[in-house]
């Protein structure tokens, strides 16, 4: 007979996890953690306590174990981001309350093991499955835009995986089925947004905006803010005027961007902030394309889309040449006559 204790070392050396072996343990990490971020007391400080950042290495570092089964996770999943989501939701909201005081004394800082740990479940488990367990409420929507404005005023601070998850966050309420200016009410108005000066005071124009602003930024913010652009000109209220002005506009950047700033230079190439300016503005158009179910609102932008795709000026770069790939191919499924089954599905 075998040794039992022989077998389950044997099947700890160098074997996948087949299911959360540490959920006890981590369920009961996230408790502690928890409990210390909600300290309202301890929202002025300008970090988390030394105690607090140990707890969550230690859990990042459990989750890492599982990028290979990142499915052993979901039976937990949605207590642990439920348990995490309502500490950002209440520091959100009391955010989103002390922003038009002079000084606000709740710190953009305070908050960033949390949201590192939840950028760690999005990386591990994909943002799309994360995004099923976060609070989705109308109410939601101006408090989590205005924080995001607020911290994107300082776009060099180290807490970019705070940027990620508000950007992701606010791609899932681009999706609420109520027309979002209806929900305004006045959030535009403060300080924070009219610093950033844009001549479209609605929230929808504004948020637009927003998007742009980490269209340029290399990693993840960039891929969280074309999810969010492309779920939010993918909305029927945004189609007539908010998503033909996009594509223009993205046009043009990348028109623009993919001019050499030296053209007297011998093959003269494009800066790095040109390509992340062109890969930004192609990855809202791949989601977009995607999102979409008719080309019937792009015909106007249809040429200049196909110019800027036969550019040469993408020779040299891959992930730009993938994303031209990608773009045109969605583009001309959109394009593709509907069949009988999806007219009747439109009409019925």
């Amino acid at each position: 007979m075998s040794d039992p204790v022989q077998n389950d070392n044997a099947e700890d050396v160098g074997s996948v996890p087949s299911f959360f072996r540490e959920h006890a343990e981590f369920l009961h990490l996230l408790d502690e953690v928890a409990t210390s971020a909600s300290n309202v007391e301890s929202w002025t400080l300008p970090n988390a306590p030394e105690e607090e950042m140990r707890l969550i290495r230690e859990m990042k570092k459990t989750l890492d174990v599982y990028q290979e089964q990142p499915t052993c996770l979901d039976p937990y999943l949605e207590r642990i981001v439920s348990r995490l989501m309502s500490v950002v939701q209440e520091y959100v909201y009391a955010f989103h309350d002390t922003m038009c005081k002079p000084e606000s004394p709740i710190t953009v800082t305070r908050m960033d093991g949390i949201f590192d740990l939840l950028y760690t479940l999005c990386k591990v488990r994909r943002y799309k499955v994360i995004l099923r367990f976060f609070p989705h409420g109308v109410a939601d929507v101006e408090p989590v835009f205005a924080t995001l404005w607020r911290f994107s005023v300082d776009l060099e601070a180290s807490n970019w995986p705070a940027r990620y998850t508000l950007l992701i966050w606010l791609s899932l309420l681009a999706m609420i089925p109520f027309d979002i200016e209806s929900i305004d009410s006045g959030t535009t108005d403060l300080p924070a947004i009219a610093a950033l000066g844009t001549s479209d005071v609605s929230l929808m124009g504004r948020w637009v905006e927003l998007g742009k602003l980490f269209l340029c930024k290399p990693g993840c913010e960039m891929e969280g803010a074309a999810v969010m652009l492309s779920r939010l000109l993918s909305r029927r209220d945004s189609a007539a005027v908010l998503r033909p002005e996009f594509i223009e506009w993205a046009a043009r950047e990348i028109t623009n961007a993919a001019r050499p700033i030296d053209t007297t230079a011998v093959n003269a190439g494009l800066q790095i902030g040109s390509v992340l300016r062109i890969n930004g503005a192609l990855r809202v158009l791949c989601h977009l394309f995607s999102a979409m179910d008719s080309h019937a609102t792009l015909d106007a932008q249809i040429p200049m889309l196909l110019d800027i795709f036969q550019m040469d000026a993408f020779d040299q770069h891959s992930i730009t040449r993938k994303l031209i790939s990608k773009a045109v191919q969605r583009l001309a499924l959109l394009m593709l006559p509907a069949t009988n089954a999806e007219m009747g599905r439109a009409y019925a």
